[in-house]
């Protein structure tokens, strides 16, 4: 029998999918299911944050580079994936636990830690086109398959900034871009940053998005 068929999450409902682009889960369906093989219990349908995948790394689990030989392309901010639950819960215990989509992580992790610790951490986007505001910024990472794609996105990006008179951070990486967006003369996330973003929004109808 597949033991997905009855995978439960925390709140003893039926496990729904943590991520598949890229296609996460121990088992690669995108589930955060886990087994008598699945060594690292690997229930936490995270949302992982550049903190926490800093914190892997320097605990000697570097997410963000690319394994050929598995077809695994390196994390980045803003992907979803099935964790360890010792290593969220070493996270957590660092003050760096990226947030998690309760839904998505198995019951099996209530073992390990309580549900109202769980609930701190849930995961909200804070619309639905899945930007998220940390640190009084809006930021979202946009994937694409080519760097073509990355240029003419960027370059839209930045006309948008110059006409609304507005200072993005735009981190330009070989296949995804990250914007960061704040007021910075009111030091918070502003009315002027809600208008970036619907412009933004607008742009990436045309191109491929996460």
């Amino acid at each position: 029998m597949n033991p997905m068929n009855e995978a439960l999450n925390v709140f003893n409902e039926p496990l729904i999918v943590c991520g598949t682009n890229p296609m996460t889960g121990v088992y690669r369906d995108g589930c955060c299911n886990t087994g008598a093989n699945d060594r690292g219990t690997h229930t936490v349908c995270a949302v992982v944050t550049d903190t926490f995948l800093q914190f892997s790394k320097s605990k000697g689990n570097d997410l963000t580079m690319d394994y050929p030989p598995t077809g695994f392309k390196g994390l980045v901010e803003g992907d979803k994936w099935c964790l360890c639950v010792s290593r969220w819960i070493e996270a957590y215990q660092n003050n760096v636990a990226p947030p998690i989509i309760l839904k998505a992580t198995h019951i099996k992790t209530l073992e390990y830690i309580s549900l109202d610790e769980l609930i701190k951490f849930e995961y909200t986007p804070m619309t639905a086109s899945d930007w998220t505001e940390i640190n009084n910024k809006l930021e979202k990472t946009f994937k694409f398959d080519n760097y073509n794609e990355v240029v003419l996105f960027s370059n839209k990006v930045m006309q948008i900034a110059i006409q609304q008179d507005h200072h993005p951070e735009i981190n330009v990486h070989y296949n995804f871009v990250k914007v960061r967006i704040t007021d910075y003369e009111q030091g918070t996330v502003s009315e002027k940053c809600h208008r970036f973003v619907s412009s933004i929004n607008e742009i990436t109808h045309s191109q491929i998005t996460k």
